[in-house]
């Protein structure tokens, strides 16, 4: 085993290596996921001088299973430093090999990032800077070739040709950083090495998540199957609308195949596919997941999007895989609310997820199951106070609405401006891409010209759902477009709108508020016991 290699890469060879195709991601490698804010500070590094860090390059010739394109012919991967290898293609606007088009489009509108070419500050883009000349993207500058005429014509732009030597300067120094040399580790060991390799290191100064390392010795293992059969399978998910964290099915799978979600205590044979124990996980994990997703569309759940805390989905796949003769899926509905209600698998839940696997499998039926499971969380009903204190987008109004929404589905409510149903396109077919859009009963411009707080507008009792993408630029009060749209009283009722007319007006908002939560209240309360009614009033006594 040769030793690793160390050496040096100017910064503008990397990228031209990471476009061209000589450096590719493994099919172990998540996706890249770093905010605007880490691709922004990264420049801003870059631009002081800062170190950006070592690049772990694996030379393998005899390995070419990429994440995204196979190709039978020697690469080289990387293993550490994905993240700032792709934030350095997005500065400079060039698409890295392994990318398809359409996901490289959508990197380019989300991380907007300028420096201003003056003060060398750099920022995420926004209105008061997207016009003005003395902020410029970073790949106008990484991409000019004639740096004089560059400056000559910005400050042309400015009106301000005595700015040209200011100008010129940083946008020499900006256009140096692709001169800038990166430490490059390389070495050539096995792949199971490198996915202990990859255990041990860290990414950015973030922990890589266990479930990336199982990821990696499971693609070790098992040649061609990461890429083959789990990433084709997570690719339908998401063109169905469902899109999860390839590392979260994997702790899902390995919870059907071993009872298990700390993944550290996952064994070695599982991740071998010892007696063909991998596949028939698999296989059992693709078959409930696709059942709870046929029964969450039922119920509303049109797409994960609604899903706010996405592991609480890995019980009820376990659920269903331990008891699917039994399973009822309004109690276990019940259940999976409940636990969003309560944070139950937010934040790091690996721990809680294992518990809960633990009693599912200790449990002697599904009833038993469920019970176990819901009980510790405790559930009262819903009061009009916690209705009337809530804010939509926070907190527990940020469940409420999910509930709110809920309700108004299974009423059958529709966009009031389009009359198509909620959730649906023109052509009365499930939209795969939908999310809770909300429209605001009393406009907000409205409320706040009389002096109501930010708060006060976006309390959850003011809330009501639209489509994606219907005009909701309203500014008249309830009382008055709500006639001039002809909105049908059945339709208010469906959103849970009291039907008084002078509630309707803006002198009377507070009351519409207080009216209003009370009913939400009530229709929440009488959502959970439909779902389950013997343990719903047992426990609400």
């Amino acid at each position: 085993m040769a030793k690793p290699g160390i050496s040096q890469e100017p910064i503008g060879r990397l990228v031209e290596g990471v476009v061209s195709g000589k450096y590719d991601i493994p099919e172990f490698q998540r996706e890249f996921v770093w905010t605007k804010n880490q691709v922004a500070n990264l420049l801003d590094s870059l631009i002081k001088g800062y170190p950006i860090g070592t690049i772990l390059i694996w030379d393998l010739s005899d390995y070419t299973q990429g994440k995204h394109v196979y190709e039978d012919k020697p690469k080289e991967w990387i293993v550490d430093g994905q993240q700032r290898l792709v934030a350095l293609c997005i500065l400079n606007l060039r698409k890295p090999y392994w990318l398809d088009l359409d996901r490289w489009q959508m990197y380019l509108k989300k991380y907007k990032i300028k420096v201003n070419i003056l003060t060398l500050n750099v920022s995420l883009e926004y209105s008061a800077i997207r016009k003005n000349p003395e902020w410029v993207y970073p790949h106008e500058i990484f991409n000019a070739n004639d740096l004089k005429t560059f400056a000559e014509q910005l400050a042309a732009k400015m009106n301000r040709p005595d700015l040209f030597t200011i100008i010129y300067d940083n946008a020499k120094k900006i256009q140096d950083i692709l001169d800038t040399v990166v430490p490059i580790i390389k070495v050539n060991h096995s792949l199971e090495d490198i996915a202990t390799i990859f255990e041990r290191i860290n990414s950015a100064g973030t922990r890589i998540k266990q479930a990336d390392i199982t990821l990696s010795y499971i693609a070790a293992y098992n040649k061609g199957w990461v890429r083959d059969k789990f990433m084709a399978y997570v690719e339908d998910l998401d063109e169905e609308g469902f899109y999860f964290e390839p590392t979260l099915l994997i702790r899902a799978i390995t919870a059907v195949g071993e009872s298990k979600a700390v993944l550290r205590e996952v064994s070695e044979g599982f991740l071998r596919n010892e007696n063909n124990s991998l596949e028939q996980a698999f296989e059992r994990f693709k078959h409930c997941l696709n059942k709870l997703i046929r029964e969450f569309r039922n119920v509303g759940i049109l797409t994960s999007k609604l899903i706010y805390a996405k592991n609480a989905i890995i019980p009820l796949i376990y659920l269903y895989n331990t008891f699917e003769d039994e399973f009822v899926f309004s109690k276990a509905f019940f259940f999976f609310l409940v636990a969003l209600w309560r944070g139950r698998y937010s934040g790091a839940s690996e721990t809680t997820l294992q518990e809960d696997i633990n009693k599912i499998k200790n449990a002697v039926s599904f009833e038993d199951a469920i019970k176990n499971l819901i009980y510790p969380l405790g559930i009262t009903k819903v009061d009009k106070e916690t209705v009337r204190n809530a804010t939509h987008y926070q907190g527990e109004g940020r469940f409420l609405k999910l509930m709110l929404y809920l309700i108004a589905y299974r009423n059958g409510a529709v966009d009031w401006f389009t009359k198509d149903r909620l959730g649906y396109t023109r052509h009365n077919e499930i939209n795969k891409e939908f999310s809770i859009e909300e429209h605001h009963f009393f406009p907000r411009s409205l409320l706040k010209g009389v002096g109501f707080e930010r708060d006060e507008w976006n309390l959850l009792a003011n809330i009501t759902f639209i489509n994606p993408g219907t005009n909701k630029r309203l500014r008249d009060q309830p009382y008055t477009y709500i006639k001039k749209y002809g909105i049908e009283t059945t339709e208010l009722e469906k959103q849970l709108i009291p039907l008084d007319e002078d509630l309707w007006k803006l002198e009377n908002y507070r009351k519409f508020i207080d009216v209003r939560s009370q009913l939400i209240a009530e229709g929440i309360n009488q959502f959970f016991e439909s779902l389950y009614p013997s343990i719903f009033n047992e426990l609400c006594k």
